[in-house]
């Protein structure tokens, strides 16, 4: 009996020990599936088709800015600069398109008021150095290159600084206010609350083979290994705690099929713990960038008029704006 017993101990144990060598192997499988697609959207540096021209928006030939990260990217931008300026907005593109020159047309409107506007190529896009993008993770040293030049120069005393951004640039501009600062409010448009959030939505499309209850922690894994940090702590949502009750200002719209809605209602939920100053707009049907024609911003009369609106509630201080 002793023995019998002893031979069915075995047996289990062997068999509990097989399975969770096959769950191991299954998981591995997930790792290296995740870790092929994610190589493939991420690790290329992003050029443009079309970069636009400022003078088509009525605005003079940018100022180009060459600067370099504390990890050693060089960082092109364009910056659209008033005499006097009120205030400064930090505007930020996406994971590949548009151009950030696209937001040519925001700085019209920002310059009539008063208020300058510096456009960097995020790492990996456009004439700044990197070939690959960084999915939020890295971009938070570009966007302190920009605040440290604003804060380094003159024109720039004392007026406010406002980071802009959408899509992926809405993710790196909520990340960065949450750890500099040197930025004292928040425009964020159809950004994601984590990576694993927006994954997880396109996951029959880009990671089918990954199971879903599975697709968190493999996502961890493979961002750990490629980024060197943790998921858990390194994403917009999680970065809302240092808001530190400067203003928020935060759009999407209701059927968006690139990030999804729930991305919105998770940011502004954790947003309010953290900031009595918080505004948000949302737009009907699947307009990712809110306005209809993002490059001519000023067509959209609701649009603008929430956002000049914020603008001018943290420029009050100055004149004329």
């Amino acid at each position: 009996m002793k023995v019998l017993l002893a031979l069915i101990l075995a047996v289990c144990s062997l068999s509990a020990i097989d399975a969770k060598a096959q769950e191991a192997n299954e998981r591995e499988k997930c790792v290296a599936a995740g870790r092929q697609v994610i190589d493939y959207l991420v690790d290329k540096h992003v050029n443009y088709d079309r970069i636009y021209d400022a003078r088509d928006f009525g605005l003079p030939a940018p100022d180009s800015l060459r600067l370099k990260t504390a990890d050693g990217f060089g960082i092109f931008a364009y910056e659209i600069c008033p005499e006097q300026p009120k205030g400064v907005v930090i505007c930020l593109s996406g994971i590949e398109n548009p151009s950030v020159t696209a937001f040519y047309g925001h700085a019209a409107e920002f310059y009539k008021a008063g208020v300058a506007t510096i456009m960097p190529d995020l790492r990996g896009h456009g004439k700044s150095d990197g070939n690959r993008i960084c999915l939020a993770y890295e971009e938070t040293r570009d966007v302190k290159a920009v605040t440290d030049y604003i804060k380094g120069n003159a024109k720039y005393k004392d007026v406010p600084v406002i980071i802009m951004g959408v899509s992926m640039g809405g993710a790196v501009a909520i990340r960065s206010i949450g750890e500099n600062k040197d930025i004292d409010a928040l425009v964020s448009l159809s950004a994601f609350s984590s990576l694993e959030d927006f994954l997880q939505t396109m996951r029959e499309a880009l990671l089918p083979m990954i199971p879903a209850e599975q697709l968190n922690i493999v996502t961890g894994e493979i961002v750990r290994d490629k980024y060197g940090v943790d998921s858990s702590v390194s994403s917009p949502l999680y970065a809302l705690c240092g808001l530190d009750n400067r203003p928020v200002l935060m759009m999407h719209s209701r059927q968006d099929t690139q990030v999804p809605y729930s991305c919105f209602e998770k940011l502004t939920a954790e947003a309010s713990k953290y900031t009595h100053d918080i505004d948000t707009m949302t737009v009907e049907g699947d307009e990712h960038f809110i306005c209809k024609d993002f490059t001519h911003p000023a067509a959209d009369k609701e649009y603008m008029r929430r956002l000049m609106r914020f603008i001018r509630k943290l420029t009050a201080k100055h004149p004329a704006v």
